[in-house]
Parts: structure tokens; sequence; C-alpha cells
């Protein structure tokens, strides 16, 4: 049996480059600590372009960029995995 898994953000959507098709059984475990790994990167970067785009902002537009920034964890994303078909 092979997987597809796919990692996704806290809002639901696929990562870039966050998604694995045709993955044997065997592989699956290190197939979801490899994206546990991209979620980390992913995160930060989200977390960076909104503090990056708060610096613009002012007032509650700048509070809010902020707060969103401050509420992305990496260990809120998720890894479905589904049999490749």
């Amino acid at each position: 049996m092979t997987y597809e898994i796919r990692l996704t953000d806290t809002n639901g959507y696929t990562v870039p480059n966050g998604v694995r098709y045709q993955v044997p059984a065997d592989q699956r475990e290190a197939t979801e600590q490899e994206l546990r790994r991209l979620a980390t990167e992913d995160a930060a970067q989200q977390r960076a372009l909104l503090l990056n785009n708060a610096k613009a902002l002012t007032g509650a537009s700048a509070q809010g960029a902020r707060a969103a920034a401050y509420r992305i964890r990496a260990t809120d994303y998720k890894i479905n995995a589904h049999p490749a078909g």
C-alpha cells in the first residue's frame, strides 16, 4: 500500500511543497517527520511575513497583524495521510 501525505497549515491550506505522493507504507513515518520539519520552516516564514507587514501598518491593524503572527505554531499544522489510489 502507498499513501499520499499532505501537510496543511492552520487555515487548512496545503503548504507549498507539502505533498508527498506514492509513499510506501514503510516510509510513512519518516515522511511525516520530514513534513513536520517543513511545518516548522513554514510557520517561521508566515510569522516573519506577518510581522514585516505589521511594520507598514498602524494602530489596530498593526496590533492585529502582530497578534496573528504570534498565533502561528508549527504544532497546529496537520498531516493528512490517505491511501494513494
